[in-house]
């Protein structure tokens, strides 16, 4: 069975971000798939060309996935509007490249952007294949919420493309609970939606303790410090600016140091916060590789997970969750929903309420007091409990199981 995988942001160990599809892709592939990947030739963290080709498309095999770059508008930073036409030029270069192709049995579209969805929708009709649609954020629902689309025209024919995917999709697959009740409360059918949450590749995650984790931070220059690590994107959605007015709460405490992990349009605004008011407790570094992001998580003594206040983000269950549980430190979260819901299952952390800058830098002085092993043994458990019950493997079954269905 040959399978389209349209991904806007592909990314492998040797990228920085999310693994989940390249996960998925190759292991289709090992489970006897045809898989072709189309992705565009962005390094988005960095906002630039990730390869540099003669041709205007540059296809690599990756694991026996062909993974082909096309070409896309890249200074999508500092507004809306180029980040707009950063999605277009995608659907531009992808419906040149998908129309050409002949025997696509599958279609697996990820959103966001939606505009995948929507060229997913027009593919499956003309090929006559069947569409998987993967929605990691509802759309425009998270844009307006975090105040990035305003304008009511933009809303409106956002919901119409939207209702468009859902409908023509065989399978929506939701990343959580709450994402399946946003599209469900849009009349779609909740028979044809099922969910299939971020999880962990349990390969990568080894536990790190003792002179192996203190060799590690002296390679980041964090040793001597009780490290409280966020590692992600440094976006709107993302409600960051809690962590820095905690390190402003707790700043006569000499031990406690905040570490960012990572990069986005947020990132600006948060270094010129720690200068204006001198917080010599905040260290920002910059994005690593997925093979690399897995050592310096075990360089933290406990993560910070916020949230942003109101009832649309009590569904968020980011990737970068899973992965901190995986890594067996305790996470205190910031906002009530399906995170907080999560850590406590596991019995890992601590949650307060979202934005509450006070209630949140109080617990993590309160871990930054804890007895290590008591703080190892939580965060054991919060391992224990994803690798037993978030194992992309299954979530890997589950797609076959859609597609051998075809």
């Amino acid at each position: 069975m040959n399978i389209l995988m349209l991904v806007q942001i592909f990314e492998t160990h040797e990228d920085t971000g999310s693994d989940r599809h390249y996960f998925f892709a190759k292991s289709l592939v090992a489970a006897g798939f045809k898989v072709e990947v189309l992705t565009a030739n962005v390094d988005y963290k960095n906002a630039k060309k990730r390869f540099e080709s003669a041709s205007s498309l540059l296809s690599k095999d990756i694991d026996g996935v062909k993974v082909t770059y096309l070409p896309v508008y890249t200074n999508f930073r500092g507004s809306f509007v180029r980040r707009m036409i950063f999605f277009l030029s995608f659907f531009a270069s992808a419906c040149i490249y998908a129309f050409k192709l002949k025997d696509i049995h599958a279609i697996y579209a990820v959103s966001t952007p939606l505009t995948n969805g929507f060229l997913g929708a027009i593919l499956s009709k003309i090929k006559r294949a069947k569409m998987l649609f993967e929605v990691t954020d509802v759309w425009p629902d998270a844009a307006v919420h975090t105040g990035v689309v305003k304008s009511r025209i933009l809303i409106v024919l956002a919901e119409m493309m939207g209702k468009f995917c859902y409908r023509r999709a065989d399978t929506i697959i939701a990343l959580t609970s709450g994402i399946k009740s946003e599209i469900s409360a849009k009349g779609i059918s909740g028979t044809k939606i099922i969910i299939i949450p971020n999880g962990v590749d349990t390969s990568l995650f080894k536990l790190v303790q003792g002179s192996e984790q203190q060799k590690i931070r002296e390679k980041y220059h964090i040793s001597g410090k009780f490290v409280a690590m966020y590692m992600g994107a440094h976006g709107a959605y993302n409600g960051l600016k809690i962590i820095l007015e905690a390190a402003m709460i707790v700043r006569r405490n000499p031990l406690i140091q905040f570490v960012f992990v990572g990069d986005g349009d947020e990132k600006v605004e948060l270094r010129t916060f720690v200068e204006k008011n001198g917080l010599r407790n905040v260290t920002f570094l910059g994005t690593v590789k997925r093979s690399d992001s897995i050592e310096l998580l075990s360089a933290a003594d406990i993560f910070l997970l916020p949230n942003r206040k109101g009832d649309f983000f009590k569904g968020n269950l980011p990737n970068k969750a899973f992965d901190y549980l995986a890594s067996a430190r305790p996470i205190v979260v910031s906002g009530f929903g399906e995170t907080s819901d999560l850590v406590a299952k596991a019995e890992a952390g601590f949650s307060v309420l979202a934005e509450d800058a006070d209630a949140f830098a109080d617990q993590i002085l309160k871990l930054c007091q804890t007895n290590s092993d008591d703080r190892l043994a939580m965060g054991s458990r919060g391992r224990k409990y994803v690798l037993d019950n978030y194992d992309r493997k299954e979530h890997v079954l589950e797609i076959k199981k859609l597609l051998d269905h075809t």
